[in-house]
């Protein structure tokens, strides 16, 4: 690659991938009459490039590794006076910058607001005085991590010359892959993502230093890219496990998948995307450091849960039961990988609020149900694994049934309650047990079941003793006559109040008033 003579040459210096990797996607560089000829993670590394690439403008961070941005632009001053130098800082290290400008710094730019629109008259301007004809015709070294980042976030294309010239940098017949994301594990730790990308470079240099390895940065995803020989597959799925085991140990919260062996380079962004579905089902891998792609399912049909099962048991306050089917459908997932993590979560969410809504509806002595669910659909956001997620659920399930336990009696007595008001509300009309079962907001099918367990009694003979209850006392009352009592009490017909009221009297309604006068 020659040096451009064309372009003003900026190097950028910064100790994390994600920043570096920002800035060259930035723009597109070349329409303004710039090019990006280099990157380093350090002040030290830096220095290694400046003959090479002989850059107009340096673009540094001030907090570095090794060598820091203080200490780099003292070195910069002695030995390449004629570079423009530009900090990037954040508001917390202004006390820095004041310190490097001592040194020539030219300009500083705040971190979260860099900008093309700012950056690019910013270098323009720098580089006003500066004679492009001079520039001396120097090879720039190829930076594979940028190129490759810009081929998979579609910056760069399979015919530019920078990926056409990478192609030599992998001389090797098989390609594998690692990758990554470091969500999670940003949210479980107090590790800044710069801390974690320079903690995965150091792995990866002391691990698969074996191979030509190039480690690229998106956002929150790292991938790790090897090339070797064929003879050399088992050397390479090896090392790759020991980098991964070696990363779980040192960050904890992190899992890999591992692509197949692929044999041509322009497969890479194709294998790469097939990755992306498979990244979804590592959270059925609790405790592994790594996962083979060949591990992933892909194909399995959704498992069905019974909501109204599910529903209908938490109505009937059979927590425990409630709880049991969910652990089922977790176990059965656990084998299918039916759903994707994010899926799952969303799923897991929906029945912590059926949950919660369904004894709010019912009105339960059980204070901070609606707390504990915003808190507990956080906590589920952030699991990492289904074992962390199922215990999440455990732990809230048991801390329910513990309540529901606690206000057992009252409980039972609060429905049973509620039938009985409906009842003697109601018993003067046609009470149908679908009505009811609407009114308490319990399923049709369980409502006698319900009622049978906790009273032992059926639910049509209770609605037709409280009308009859009714009906003796109506009886009192010489002006009404047996039909007006049979209506008013419910029932359509004069001949079935008559066979009822025996039954439960073991006198007819005339043969009672007769007795109850005769007394």
């Amino acid at each position: 690659m020659e040096l451009n003579s064309a372009a003003y040459r900026v190097m950028i210096v910064d100790d994390e991938p994600i920043l570096r990797t920002g800035i060259y996607h930035l723009c597109n560089w070349p329409e303004h009459g710039i090019e990006i000829v280099a990157q380093a993670s350090n002040g030290q590394e830096a220095l290694q490039y400046i003959d090479k690439v002989q850059p107009h403008v340096v673009i540094t961070d001030i907090v570095m590794p090794v060598m820091d941005g203080v200490e780099f632009t003292k070195t910069m001053r002695r030995l390449h006076p004629e570079v423009k130098l530009v900090v990037l800082s954040s508001y917390s290290e202004f006390d820095y910058v004041r310190e490097v400008f001592k040194y020539g710094v030219t300009d500083y730019l705040l971190k979260p607001k860099v900008t093309a629109e700012e950056l690019v008259p910013l270098i323009q301007s720098l580089c006003g005085d500066v004679s492009l004809d001079d520039a001396r015709q120097k090879p720039i070294p190829n930076d594979p991590s940028l190129i490759l980042a810009g081929l998979l976030t579609n910056e760069e294309n399979e015919d530019s010359p920078a990926w056409q010239e990478l192609r030599p940098t992998y001389p090797h017949d098989q390609f594998r892959m690692l990758r990554t994301n470091i969500e999670l594990l940003l949210s479980a730790t107090k590790l800044t993502q710069g801390e974690v990308e320079q903690t995965l470079l150091g792995l990866a240099g002391s691990h698969l230093s074996a191979f030509v390895m190039t480690p690229v940065f998106l956002k929150n995803e790292c991938l790790i890219l090897i090339n070797y020989h064929s003879d050399d597959s088992k050397l390479a799925v090896q090392r790759l496990r020991e980098f991964a085991q070696a990363a779980k140990q040192e960050l904890g919260s992190i899992i890999f998948i591992q692509s197949y062996s692929f044999g041509s380079f322009s497969l890479l962004k194709e294998k790469h995307e097939g990755l992306t579905a498979d990244m979804g089902r590592l959270f059925y891998f609790p405790q592994q450091p790594v996962v083979p792609e060949s591990d992933i399912k892909l194909d399995e049909p959704k498992l069905s849960f019974d909501h109204n099962e599910f529903a209908d048991s938490l109505r009937m306050l059979a927590v425990s039961k409630a709880h049991s089917q969910l652990k089922a459908f977790y176990s059965d997932i656990q084998k299918t990988q039916a759903y994707d993590e994010y899926s799952l979560k969303r799923l897991t969410q929906n029945l912590i609020y059926t949950v919660t809504s369904t004894l709010e509806h019912l009105k339960l002595p059980l204070p901070a149900l609606g707390l504990s669910r915003l808190k507990l659909f956080k906590e589920i956001d952030h699991a990492f694994d289904i074992e962390e997620l199922e215990s999440m659920v455990g732990r809230f399930f048991g801390e329910l049934e513990e309540s529901v336990h606690r206000h057992t009696d009252q409980q039972q007595s609060f429905i049973l309650s509620k039938i009985y008001d409906y009842v003697n509300e109601n018993y003067a009309s046609d009470i149908t047990l679908s009505a009811l079962a609407d009114e308490l907001h319990l399923n049709y099918s369980y409502l006698s079941t319900y009622f049978k367990q906790r009273t032992n009694e059926n639910l049509t003979a209770f609605i037709n003793r409280v009308r009859v209850d009714k009906a003796k006392e109506l009886l009192l009352n010489h002006e009404l006559s047996i039909s007006e009592i049979s209506r008013m009490t419910g029932f359509s017909e004069h001949n079935y109040f008559s066979k009822v009221f025996k039954k439960i009297t073991g006198m007819t309604p005339v043969e009672y008033r007769n007795h109850i006068f005769q007394h």
